[in-house]
């Protein structure tokens, strides 16, 4: 099916065109139509899928430009908000739509100067909710929400966050709920805030004649050594190497640039402006090696990754899909890696048990052993690096520069904001105004699910 068929208006074709996309991806082709026609949807697809043009497309076609906030999309990251942020700014450019992103970590007041003027906001829930709290979010037009990622928003305990956001929103909204997976742990969710959805389900898995996959059974001492040997033999375009710890990845970033590899780290306790600037350089080939946890990686489209590296293998079987599923995207060929040692062996047994891959074992070629400096200098060892998320954990709650869950900055509540537990209280007619709707209807909670 081509776009032209959707009945999309001219200057989203025109962006279309320019974009060079011409057939439909699958989950493209069955949720696009019922999006336009203001179904709720909720759509499962592999990674790397199309699922923002499936939903984005349809939102710039639906907003209407100078009618003020109209679309809200929740992403569990920073990362991925601002790519969503991307994308909608391409698709929109020709209708003249104004896309603000706002997320924690970053200075607030260029995000409230932003959103007098949007049409869209792309966010996190944390910095969605500090915005409503403030006043500073005009949600009283919004006529269409996404749950972007959603199994992985759940994942990340932002269950009472989505909860807070969407019961506030108006009750005629349309709800888009998209995601690589759909957990028990959702279902919740999806049955509480979609009106007789339609649910679409493409191919949820990489296609095994594209991905090629293998493993090693290694010493834990060997793993380090043994990454290094590949890197060099296998001479990948781009690489993302998998580890489970934000600890293990900067230890593993550290010690690849120590031995003439050009590698950088990306996890959450990294500032907003390391993380842009790691993902930049990998964008741009400056990096060829992006060392991650599951959750920073999560849902970002990079292209021309040739080869994925499990350097500790994941709990969550479908962690380990996602990650083997950032190679061998849109119809180009790939090669995932694990690398096997005994701490490794119960999740990996796990992953071949639910999944039906092929994954080749290789005997452990002749390679040079490394010392792996897991501590870093004498000076980071006696300061340790502390983050944005660990400060925030650390601060005390309403106070320092950033406030619960992203790093975000904290303020009063707006008035009528009624607020309970963990967000303190607030009821209407504070000196501090606010929104003049601002309100908080009675909370459900479905619990933490960590």
């Amino acid at each position: 099916m081509r776009f032209e068929e959707l009945g999309l208006e001219p200057p989203i074709l025109k962006a279309v065109k320019e974009l060079g996309f011409e057939e439909m991806t699958q989950i493209q082709e069955v949720s696009m139509p019922p999006i336009l026609k203001g179904r709720d949807v909720i759509g499962q697809a592999k990674t790397g899928s199309g699922k923002t043009a499936a939903f984005g497309l349809p939102i710039v076609q639906k907003v209407v430009r100078g009618n003020g906030l109209q679309a809200m999309i929740l992403s569990p990251t920073r990362e991925l908000a601002l790519q969503t942020t991307g994308e909608l700014k391409k698709f929109s450019k020709h209708k003249g739509l104004k896309v603000q992103a706002v997320y924690g970590g970053v200075g607030i007041e260029p995000q409230i100067r932003g959103l007098k003027d949007a049409e869209i906001v792309v966010g996190t829930p944390g910095r969605i909710i500090d915005h409503m709290e403030r006043g500073t979010l005009d949600w009283e037009g919004i006529k269409i929400v996404v749950l972007d990622e959603a199994d992985k928003m759940i994942d990340m305990g932002f269950v009472d966050d989505i909860a807070d956001i969407v019961y506030n929103l108006p009750e005629g909204r349309q709800t888009l709920m998209f995601s690589a997976t759909m957990p028990e742990t959702l279902h919740a969710i999806r049955d509480e805030f979609t009106r007789n959805p339609v649910k679409v389900k493409t191919e949820t898995q990489v296609e095994a004649t594209l991905l090629r996959q293998f493993y090693y059974d290694v010493e834990p001492r060997q793993k380090f050594s043994m990454l290094v040997h590949l890197l060099k033999e296998e001479k990948p375009e781009l690489a993302i190497v998998f580890c489970n710890s934000k600890r293990e990845t900067d230890a593993v970033a550290r010690n690849l640039q120590r031995y003439g590899i050009d590698a950088v780290a990306l996890h959450g306790d990294l500032s907003q402006a390391r993380r842009e600037r790691a993902i930049g350089m990998f964008h741009a080939g400056e990096a060829r090696v992006l060392v991650a946890t599951d959750v920073a990686a999560r849902g970002l489209d990079i292209k021309n990754v040739s080869h994925v590296f499990n350097y500790d293998t994941p709990e969550d079987t479908e962690e380990f899909a996602n990650r083997i599923g950032r190679t061998a995207r849109m119809g180009e060929v790939g090669k995932a890696i694990s690398l096997i040692s005994e701490r490794d062996r119960e999740a990996f047994s796990r992953v071949l048990s639910v999944f039906s891959y092929d994954v080749t074992r290789l005997e452990l070629p002749d390679f040079r052993p490394l010392p792996f400096d897991r501590h870093g200098t004498f000076e980071a060892r006696t300061r340790p690096y502390v983050g944005i998320e660990r400060y925030a954990r650390a601060a005390p709650r309403g106070g320092g520069r950033f406030g619960r869950g992203e790093g975000r900055g904290r303020a009063p509540a707006a008035a009528g904001w009624r607020g309970s537990g963990r967000r303190g209280t607030q009821s209407g007619g504070s000196a501090g105004g606010g929104h003049r709707n601002a309100r908080r209807p009675q909370r459900r909670s479905y619990g933490r699910s960590y």
